[in-house]
């Protein structure tokens, strides 16, 4: 499976030109991503000030560009990073108003200390139950941790979950290592599928690892806008082919998006 995070929450035109903001630039991304190999898309929004966004609204006018071009050819996974802009009670709030098909879950940022823990279980038993499904964010080893402890205790619900894994977001110029991700793999529960993003300009050497230990990629201008020959990648798209390519010379089959909802056990 590969996915595509086109923008992310912090970069803007000056960082790329073909970094896509309004609904229909990323709309069109969806499409030349689709055909590159992507079975999902990471999807975040902007306010009128290109700053980063959860607002229900803006959510639905993106959704609803992307599937009047792709259809369900796409899965659309909406973030709910805070960005140091939202409490856990309002990203909560904003997934309940949105009701998207799928919703990455940084563990950290619903539960940043225990008095979060009740209200987070809730919700997640609440996505379970309203089918949007769930991948939660793990950048470390206390957060595997944290999370194996969760669902001994049963505030994460289910028996089989989507894991994302990161590399590079808090190490020194948010450059990724490869052998950083065995650590991390050891430690990671059986019944799950799991999937990286890596930033800097060895994503692609990381994806490498990633296909080559069964895992699953997610790439795009939120965490590298260059190519592995040292080149900034035109688009999204290129980024992806860069990643189907690898799939290819590993014997790895790309998923379409409805396989993917089969592999990730979507409720």
């Amino acid at each position: 499976m590969v996915a595509v995070a086109p923008n992310g929450a912090r970069k803007t035109k000056t960082d790329h030109a073909n970094l896509p903001i309004a609904p229909l630039e990323i709309a069109e991304t969806a499409v030349e991503c689709l055909a590159a190999g992507s079975c999902m898309i990471h999807l975040h929004v902007r306010n009128d000030d290109n700053q980063h966004s959860l607002d229900p609204l803006r959510y639905k006018s993106a959704i609803q560009a992307i599937r009047e071009k792709v259809k369900e050819k796409l899965i659309i996974q909406i973030t709910t990073e805070a960005v140091g802009i939202y409490q856990p009670e309002e990203q909560i709030e904003i997934v309940k108003g949105i009701r998207p098909e799928a919703a990455s879950i940084a563990l950290r940022e619903f539960c940043p200390d225990a008095s979060y823990e009740r209200s987070a279980g809730r919700f997640f038993e609440w996505m379970l139950k309203e089918k949007t499904a769930p991948q939660y964010i793990l950048y470390d080893l206390d957060d595997i941790q944290k999370f194996e402890e969760f669902r001994s205790r049963g505030l994460i619900p289910g028996d089989y979950h989507s894991i994302l894994l990161v590399l590079g977001r808090y190490t020194n110029n948010q450059q990724s290592n490869p052998e950083d991700l065995k650590p991390l793999l050891e430690a990671l529960p059986s019944n799950c599928n799991w999937w990286l993003c890596a930033f800097g300009k060895d994503e692609s050497k990381c994806m490498d690892a990633v296909i080559r230990n069964g895992g699953h990629c997610r790439v795009g201008f939120e965490n590298n806008l260059f190519l592995p020959s040292g080149e900034m990648a035109p688009n999204n798209a290129a980024s992806v082919s860069e990643v189907t390519d690898l799939a290819g010379a590993a014997e790895r089959p790309i998923a379409d998006a409805n396989s993917a909802r089969e592999l990730m056990h979507f409720p």
